[in-house]
């Protein structure tokens, strides 16, 4: 079924009074008082409210547990008090909107026309708390089943098909992401994911919403701390006695373990598409002068966000050569001749955010690629290695334009959207450095992904599990981002809460240079060990410690994915249906006269 079709067509029955469909309703009680004198769409919109709130920039992260709370009672209110007329899907729309339009307002930073992009976005993730709100309905309505169940289900199965499957998944704003600051709270993301995270939230959150709607106050409220207690206690527990053991680890067998002093550049550039070259060459003379100043403490590897570098790679495949170019060889591999040079002046290796470009027979211009560039110094009579990887998620309207071929050149989408390529496959970047109280150098690998690549956990995790068929053992997370589009807005606390979950999720640590954002090391507990100031261009250094004597043991989520996500995101495309369904049959049945 088109989405769309569903969306157009469940007004009537799951938004219909409740009157009009048979329900039993023997054992129900009316809600408190205070329930009673709110109209049901007042904690629709509280609930909208409540959940921007928790999340940033006001990071209120209290007011998370708020938000199911107000959403149960909006469900139960309709069902089983008949408090108020029944709100229309209009209203949960609007709702929705408001709540993404606020939240995602940065998207019509980087040019005018990218409001339109802001927009339609907005519109389109609104539509998933449509369907959220028609599948527990019919859960909690038709299959009378505990709003304790049905919302933490149809939760994590609205958010499955948002942040991982739909157009590529976006994963920003999620519930979740308001606890990023409280890494006791969010270790279960080594379990489940995020999703898992959030689904707890909202686990809690009905439970007390309930509480309104039960006949002995005193037993519901016994209910509710009973659960919470067996929830909510272990899991913060959890949490604390992870993150104590990892201390420990470090503060016992520190001197045992490798160690790797690294540095992610942080620039204050803002940035605007079609920007000049003398922009371009501006911003990376300023990660120029902070690389050398990082160079000067003797770090084992120094990182610079994505596209900051002006000097493109040239690859030239099938019977494409320089001189077609009116290059000579020389000329076509300046490039690496730069690095190079520049890498052995510091004597450090660099990682560099640049583009790629790949003349290919057949093609009127080259393909391009959003690369990061691995140049390592050369060590006696070895040349370093350089190691290219493609970011493979690309971003929508940023990087490519949908149906591109299909539009003229000149189209102003087009002239406005550099467009790029995706890469095919994960690379694994060396990093060396000696262990504490060793001899020998070792090697220790990093996963690489680029901007909003952070935000698609199975990316991240797939391309972990890749490199591990292919013998290798990543134990770094490495992120380069570019997000000077954005001004500074909540966009970067809301992509640094995404870095937080993936090491959590990996327990792995986690590495972000940023452009205009946060750069930060983050440990595989979820503390953020070292961050930038806000809007500052500097250098932020801190240790990583890994344990090359034992492989890196996979976390349940790395094993198994969101598979459960995936069968609650099919219990509510299920629920759904159901809904349509039934209503299709009433209005059939109303038509031919019956039950009137």
């Amino acid at each position: 079924m088109h989405p769309f079709t569903l969306f157009f067509t469940i007004e009537e029955y799951t938004m219909m009074p409740i009157s009009n469909v048979p329900m039993n309703t023997h054992n129900l009680a009316k809600p408190s008082a205070a329930v009673r004198r709110l109209p049901s769409a007042v904690w629709l919109f509280l609930g909208a409210l409540c959940y921007y709130v928790a999340l940033p920039p006001l990071n209120i992260a209290a007011l998370a547990l708020a938000v199911p709370i107000c959403w149960g009672i909006f469900i139960l209110a309709q069902e089983r008090g008949g408090v108020s007329p029944p709100v229309r899907w209009y209203w949960v729309y609007l709702a929705a909107f408001l709540f993404w339009f606020a939240s995602i307002w940065w998207i019509a930073c980087p040019h005018p026309l990218t409001s339109i992009g802001l927009l339609a976005l907005a519109a389109y993730l609104s539509l998933y708390w449509v369907l959220f709100f028609i599948a527990i309905r019919v859960a909690v309505h038709r299959f009378h089943i505990p709003l304790f169940v049905a919302m933490p289900v149809c939760w994590i199965g609205t958010e499955y098909w948002r942040c991982n499957v739909v157009l590529g998944g976006f994963s920003f704003c999620s519930l979740e992401h308001a606890l990023y600051l409280y890494p006791a709270c969010i270790q279960l993301a080594s379990i489940g994911g995020g999703l898992l995270v959030g689904g707890g939230i909202v686990l809690c959150g009905a439970l007390i919403a309930s509480v309104f709607f039960q006949r002995n106050a005193e037993a519901a409220v016994h209910c509710v701390i009973a659960a919470i207690l067996v929830f909510v206690f272990p899991v913060s527990m959890m949490g604390y006695g992870l993150i104590e053991k990892e201390k420990k680890i470090r503060e016992k067998f520190g001197e045992k373990l490798s160690c790797a002093s690294i540095v992610a550049l942080q620039g204050d550039r803002q940035v605007r598409l079609n920007s000049t070259p003398e922009e371009n060459n501006a911003t990376f003379k300023q990660y120029i002068d902070l690389t050398y100043q990082a160079a000067n403490k003797k770090p084992d590897l120094i990182i610079l966000p994505e596209t900051v570098c002006p000097i493109p790679v040239l690859l030239f495949e099938g019977s494409v050569a320089p001189a077609d170019l009116d290059l000579t060889g020389e000329e076509a591999t300046e490039w690496e001749r730069w690095f190079r040079q520049f890498v052995d002046q510091i004597d450090t290796p660099v990682v560099f955010g640049l583009s790629t470009l790949i003349f290919k027979d057949n093609s009127e211009k080259p393909l391009r690629l959003n690369s990061a560039l691995l140049v390592q110094p050369q060590r006696g009579d070895e040349l370093g290695k350089i190691v290219r990887y493609d970011k493979m998620h690309l971003v929508m309207f940023g990087e490519y334009v949908p149906f591109a071929k299909y539009l003229p050149d000149d189209f102003i989408l087009r002239t406005l959207c550099p467009e790029a390529h995706a890469g095919n496959k994960p690379v694994a970047f060396p990093i060396g450095w000696a262990g504490q109280g060793s001899k020998e150098r070792k090697t220790v690998m990093a996963s690489v992904n680029i901007c909003f690549e952070s935000s698609v956990a199975p990316l991240i995790r797939r391309n972990v599990l890749e490199l591990r068929k292919q013998g290798h053992d990543p134990r770094v997370l490495i992120n380069i981002s570019n997000v000077g589009w954005f001004w500074f807005s909540q966009q970067i606390e809301q992509h640094l809460a995404t870095h937080v979950f993936r090491a959590v999720e990996n327990r792995m640590w986690y590495v972000t240079a940023t452009n205009g954002g946060f750069s930060a090391i983050i440990s595989p507990t979820g503390i953020i060990e070292s961050i930038g100031k806000r809007g500052e261009a500097e250098a932020v250094s801190g240790t990583v410690l890994v344990d090359l004597q034992k492989e890196h043991s996979l976390t349940f989520y790395q094993k198994y994915g969101d598979w459960y996500a995936l069968l609650f995101g099919l219990i509510v495309l299920g629920l759904a249906i159901e809904g349509v369904r039934r209503q299709k049959s009433g209005v059939r049945r109303k038509q031919n006269g019956v039950g009137e």
